[in-house]
């Protein structure tokens, strides 16, 4: 019964999708005019920002500088003091634009959030990080990323949120983090 029912309404809907004909010159039913209702295309939202460029755990290190410089760049372009004084001459910042960074003076801290607000689509975050942003679930994955990291004998922990160590894991245990990492908030 259900599988008929579906072509059923299918058909029923593109019966009633189906635009009608323009009026013709020789209608003799009067004004010849149908009421119709117009659709309208959905727009994007313009308050939903853009997704930020993800750092997998199988992205190259050129790959990941790569990402930073972009949004380095941004926010040098924009004016943020910090990054102009840290980052402005490899960024193509004029020299002027440099000093008056190191000066900071009045309108830092606007130029700051000017800056942050204009590049915040461009700053990469990690996947970890976006689930913490946007994944109600993230304080599970991220106890369940605790236990996964603690299986394989790294002292961890969670702190505010975040995966904590005493001291970052040499390499060999750093992937068996990226591993648990995959395996609770999966590759992208």
């Amino acid at each position: 019964m259900r599988f008929l029912l579906v072509p059923a309404l299918c058909l029923s809907l593109a019966a009633c999708s189906e635009a009608a004909p323009p009026p013709s010159s020789s209608d003799s039913s009067g004004g010849g005019e149908v009421a119709s209702l117009a659709s309208v295309a959905p727009s994007a939202s313009p308050s939903a920002p853009a997704e930020r460029p993800l750092i997998r755990t199988d992205t190259s290190s050129a790959e990941e500088d790569r990402l930073y410089q972009i949004f380095i760049d941004c926010m040098v372009a924009n004016g943020d003091p910090d990054y102009t004084l840290k980052h402005g001459a490899e960024s193509g910042a004029a020299p002027a634009a440099v000093a008056a960074a190191r000066e900071g003076g009045p309108g830092a801290e606007a130029k700051r959030k000017k800056a942050r607000k204009a590049c915040q689509d461009k700053e990469p975050e990690e996947i970890w990080q976006r689930a913490k942003r946007l994944d109600p679930a993230y304080p599970d994955k991220l106890r369940d990323w605790v236990t996964c990291v603690r299986s394989y004998g790294i002292d961890a922990w969670e702190d505010d949120g975040f995966l904590a160590f005493e001291s970052l894991p040499p390499d060999p245990q750093m992937k068996k983090v990226d591993e648990c990492q995959d395996k609770v908030f999966g590759t992208a």
